[in-house]
């Protein structure tokens, strides 16, 4: 096999090898797994399983939350990443290690303590599992888009979200069903083990994926990397600091609803775990029908430019949440429309904000840079989910009737959500993509 010459650009060495494409095979499995085990462990599956433990809406919420707190410790990770020219080890193994803590949630309502101490414990995994993914994930993300040429990642992308996507929706549709019968025969907790045993599987799954992907090779940065520099690099950067304000803007807009959607449709709607996964099965398929669509809008623009699309889309989306309103004799077709329209709006956003943070980002300690961006954005939208959980509890008994439509304190939430995101997706309108139209914006990327 041929050597990379120390100038040659990875990129360049990535074409001229035929064993990345197995890579970019594997890491399609490894991104199905991963998701399934995401399924079975955030939204309305993580909100039933901690509604069987004994919290309420206020403290699922905040329990949900916890994944984008945890990715403050991207902050500090770079200190060790950018001194590593072979990070998958790393990567794999604290990967492991935070699937592993999340099966094991599946053992806490065998503990031999209160109610409080049980919540203390699934809050606590699951804090620091995800604390575990989040320290690697710069390096996760850096890795895999390493391996895809820049000519074919909208392609490749587009592809990867829809297989990823499709297949773990089918098993969460199943398992949905399967939560149900369990219910009905009054054994809630013989469901979930059996959903945690196939969580379990696909850690395995994601485990032997991950030792398949090969990691191209990368020199250790002539430039060292300290405490002050994980700060004063990113802001220096004067086109990466616009990206900076995206994420701020987008983990703030987003996060003031997210953890509530599937808190309000067990809780409030009363929604059955079939009609939940058969409509998230609808989000979907719009979903990867949609991708293919805007990885040719990327591919021909920019994931910048999808990102403004596909964002204000969701801002749409989010917003027309506000009509959902308990009792309805139109709450179901309107749960499944607005399903749909998530998921093509997902599809864009999904692709786009994983790579736009890349395209901004120099080539040297990408880490710092994109771990200082997931860390700030997830810091934000931490405190953005607890001032929305904080009015979740304060407007508790908040209802009102205009024009025979009930209207819950979620409701509020989901439309200041809506047009936070609608802005958001007009900052990168005026801010972003109106800038590199200009003269010096298209000279500054030539550069």
């Amino acid at each position: 096999m041929r050597k990379p010459n120390k100038k040659t650009p990875a990129e360049t060495y990535v074409l001229m090898d035929k064993a990345y494409e197995r890579s970019r095979f594997f890491a399609i499995i490894e991104s199905i797994s991963a998701r399934i085990i995401f399924g079975f462990t955030t939204g309305a599956f993580l909100a039933g399983y901690l509604k069987y433990i004994g919290a309420d809406d206020k403290l699922c919420g905040q329990i949900s939350a916890l994944t984008v707190l945890a990715g403050v410790i991207q902050f500090f990770s770079p200190l060790v990443l950018e001194k590593l020219n072979r990070r998958k080890a790393v990567v794999v193994l604290f990967s492991a290690i935070h699937r592993f803590m999340l099966v094991l949630l599946v053992f806490v309502p065998l503990l031999p303590m209160s109610m409080t101490g049980r919540l203390y414990i699934t809050a606590a995994l699951y804090f620091v599992s995800h604390l575990m993914v989040n320290a690697v994930m710069p390096a996760a993300t850096t890795l895999l888009i390493s391996i895809v040429p820049q000519k074919m990642r909208g392609r490749y992308f587009a592809i990867r979200e829809a297989y990823l996507i499709f297949g773990s929706s089918v098993l969460n549709i199943i398992m949905g069903k399967v939560l149900d019968v369990f219910k009905m025969q009054d054994k809630p907790y013989e469901g979930y083990l059996v959903m945690y045993a196939v969580a379990f599987a696909a850690m395995i799954l994601n485990l032997v994926s991950y030792i398949e992907i090969k990691e191209p090779p990368k020199n250790v940065p002539s430039k060292k990397i300290n405490f002050k520099m994980l700060f004063s690099l990113p802001l220096k950067e004067k086109r990466f600091t616009k990206i900076i304000v995206l994420f701020f803007l987008w983990g703030l807009s987003l996060n003031f609803a997210s953890p509530f959607f599937s808190v309000y449709m067990v809780s409030k709607l009363e929604l059955s775990y079939t009609f939940i996964m058969i409509s998230g099965f609808l989000n979907s398929l719009s979903y990867v029908i949609s991708t293919r669509f805007w990885g040719k809008v990327a591919d021909r623009f920019s994931f910048t430019y999808s990102a403004m699309l596909s964002i204000g889309l969701l801002g749409i989306t989010h917003a027309c949440w506000f009509f959902v309103s308990p009792g309805s004799i139109l709450l179901y077709p309107v749960i499944v429309l607005l399903h749909i329209l998530a998921g093509i709006a997902w599809g864009g956003a999904g692709i786009s904000l994983f790579n736009v943070p890349y395209e901004y980002t120099p080539e040297e300690g990408k880490t710092v840079y994109l771990g200082f961006n997931a860390a700030l954005s997830g810091l934000i939208g931490f405190i953005s989910s607890n001032i929305s959980s904080w009015l979740v509890g304060a407007m508790e008994n908040f209802k009102v009737i205009v024009f025979g439509m009930t209207i819950t304190q979620f409701q509020l939430i989901f439309a200041v959500s809506g047009i936070a995101t609608v802005l958001t997706a007009l900052f990168i309108r005026v801010k972003i993509l109106r800038k590199e139209e200009t003269p010096t914006g298209i000279a500054s990327r030539t550069n």
